[in-house]
């Protein structure tokens, strides 16, 4: 199988009609392919991924007009065919030469362990789980086999996203589980799967900086012998081509691919197949990836001012991450960098499909998808601004959410109960019940930067007394179901009037209002009270 040149990708048609295709039928055909239709959503983000990572390596812009051209009228399925003709040889599944993904050497140097197929899906169970019994909440599958398409959707996504995985198994050149966002169109109605991949390819000039445009042995690592780690050797981004950020390979692994004549049904996509994977060959000690910036995800500084890639943690995605997610914070957080250059380059607005899995070193917890909305703001100068104001309500947004959690432990706990009980629920109904505003709000600004060419001090005032109003609402709205609410005989009233008290002190205090919102307090409060004096 060739995944250059045999249909693999499932999708879905404007019409609804569903298949596969080959790469260079992303665009072309009498109804327009619209959304990826693999059978589990980690395969859908690696397929955008591949396709994204296969135009930014051998059919990338020259430069912004050819972009702009290309995103209103796409290339030919003619032209994407021979374009991607030029690598195909390195898109082989199986065989006895090089494999896409997989060591050169079929035997890895013997010794290597042989695998079930199904240690490729990342929430699989490790086979030490299953001895300890410690799998109680993962899906054990009954192993037949995968059949090729699925085989490779899977090897790919290990590679993307890997985790730890033992004693020199390496994580992904992002770390174990990486937070992916790419610019989406809008989704009032579905558009070309062309248009969410191109939006996600740079510019050569942007995507390569000093580098060379390079061949296919700079770009796609299996094409010559594996670079191991065996010995502590990190590959950094100095020391590789900035293609490679999308084919990176942390495992050592050699598909077993032979099958046999069986009909049997897939594990992943349940259609019947005949040579069906059922094993692979793994070694330790693949490429170990260190100081890499992806395209395709947003770093955070560490104490000693160190990128590290952005992982989903639990709660999910939501607008409390916007800030660093779509503009960034100076020092702290930064955009992926696709992300960042759609900030440059359009008005208007697009959307942030943001998804990745939540890990807990070798166990995956949780597979988190969002969709955000992205506010595009050409000018440097007032994307600051933009960033600066998010930021803004974000930091009192939170300041609140504890205020609330403070509060209903006081009043459903004595001070002296130690046990003060999960109010993750608390915090996640918090923000969905703000969510909407902080988006209007944002919008509002957007609207006065584009008119106005700046945000009046006026309505600056106005937008963060709008905010905090927003947000006491929400959190006595919050605090009423959850506490007032409960049969008065299992309830301490005395107990649930201070922690009452106590929340509407902290919503009305200094802390929030004039720190954080920049809000002046009222004549005679106790805050200008002691001001005076």
């Amino acid at each position: 199988m060739n995944l250059i040149n045999d249909p693999w990708i499932p999708v879905r048609r404007a019409d609804n009609s569903r298949g596969r295709i080959r790469p260079a039928q992303i665009v072309g055909g009498e109804s327009p392919v619209v959304a990826f239709d693999a059978p589990r959503p980690d395969f859908n983000g690696a397929l955008a991924q591949f396709l994204i990572g296969l135009l930014q390596t051998v059919a990338a812009p020259a430069h912004e007009d050819e972009w702009s051209d290309w995103l209103e009228r796409p290339p030919t399925e003619a032209w994407l065919t021979a374009r991607f003709a030029t690598v195909a040889h390195a898109f082989n599944l199986d065989g006895d030469g090089p494999c896409f993904m997989q060591d050169l050497d079929p035997q890895m140097g013997g010794n290597a362990a042989q695998e079930w197929i199904t240690s490729l899906l990342i929430d699989a169970p490790t086979s030490a789980a299953i001895k300890k019994g410690t799998d109680h909440f993962q899906k054990r599958i009954s192993i037949q086999g995968f059949c090729h398409h699925c085989t490779a959707m899977a090897l790919f996504t290990l590679h993307t996203n890997a985790p730890a995985g033992g004693a020199g198994h390496r994580t992904s050149l992002r770390g174990g589980g990486p937070l992916t966002t790419l610019v989406a169109p809008n989704g009032e109605e579905e558009a070309p799967i062309w248009s969410l991949l191109w939006l996600n390819v740079l510019e050569q000039p942007v995507f390569l900086a000093d580098w060379p445009p390079g061949s296919d042995r700079d770009w796609f690592p299996w094409l010559s012998e594996t670079r191991t780690s065996k010995n502590g050797e990190v590959i950094t981004a100095a020391d590789a081509h900035p293609a490679m950020a999308y084919w990176a390979m942390p495992r050592r692994i050699r598909l077993d691919a032979r099958g046999n004549e069986k009909m049997a049904h897939c594990d992943v996509c349940g259609q019947e197949s005949t040579n069906l994977v059922t094993h692979f060959l793994s070694r330790p000690h693949g490429m170990n990836c260190s100081d890499w910036l992806h395209p395709l995800s947003p770093y955070y500084a560490d104490k000693q001012g160190l990128w590290l890639p952005t992982h989903p943690q639990p709660g999910g995605i939501g607008y409390r991450h916007w800030p660093d997610l779509i503009t960034g914070r100076e020092g702290v957080s930064r955009p992926a960098k696709v992300v960042g250059r759609a900030m440059q380059r359009w008005e208007g607005t697009q959307q942030l499909w943001s998804f990745g899995y939540d890990m807990d070193n070798m166990k995956a917890r949780c597979w988190y998808e969002a969709r955000l909305p992205l506010l595009a703001v050409p000018n440097p100068e007032h994307r600051e601004w933009v960033a600066g104001l998010a930021s803004k309500l974000v930091e009192a947004a939170t300041v609140v959410k504890d205020a609330l959690q403070d509060a209903v432990r006081s009043a459903w706990f004595s001070p002296h109960n130690k046990n003060r009980g999960d109010t993750g629920f608390l915090t996640l109904a918090f923000w969905q019940k703000t969510e909407a505003d902080f988006y209007a709000l944002l919008w509002r600004c957007a609207d006065a930067l584009a008119l106005q060419n700046g945000v009046p001090e006026e309505t600056h005032v106005e937008i963060m007394g709008t905010w905090h109003r927003v947000l006491c609402q929400g959190a006595v709205s919050l605090f009423d179901q959850w506490v007032t609410t409960v049969a008065l005989e299992f309830e301490d009233p005395g107990r649930i009037a201070r922690a009452h008290h106590q929340l509407q002190g902290r919503l009305h205090g200094p802390n929030l209002k004039e720190k954080v919102l920049g809000l002046s307090m009222p004549e005679g409060s106790a805050a200008t009270r002691k001001r005076r004096k």
